[in-house]
């Protein structure tokens, strides 16, 4: 089977036991499907597109678009966001604009130990 998991797992960083752990299955399954040894059964194509953030489409080599509609209209509201974001940032004077890098860096900080504190209980 000619498809692109590989490509997308290396892009990402994952070794095939990193892959197979995500999705419930063996490393080994992993390398097959890459290998085209086997066929890539849906409910796994379905899990390594939301995975990738890609189309089953551009997984199977059907299309070169790699965006799902679904991924692509996320993207697009969160740069609508961090439009109205930079837009009221840029209307801030110099201190104000200051202290909100100030307070995001004290909130990046909490949310960091209270993460931490999740994961040890």
């Amino acid at each position: 089977m000619d498809n692109r998991i590989r490509e997308l797992r290396i892009e990402k960083g994952l070794r095939q036991e990193d892959l197979a752990e995500m999705i419930n299955v063996s490393q080994q399954t992993i390398s097959r499907i890459e290998n085209g040894e086997t066929s890539l059964p849906a409910d796994i194509l379905v899990d390594l597109s939301k995975i990738f953030h890609v189309s089953a489409d551009y997984i199977l080599k059907l299309s070169d678009s790699r965006m799902t509609t679904e991924y692509r209209i996320d993207i697009e509201r969160n740069m609508e966001r961090n439009m109205d974001l930079f837009r009221a940032y840029g209307r801030l004077n110099r201190t104000n604009q200051e202290l909100v890098f100030f307070l995001m860096g004290q909130m990046e900080k909490l949310q960091d130990e209270n993460r931490q504190k999740a994961e040890q209980e």
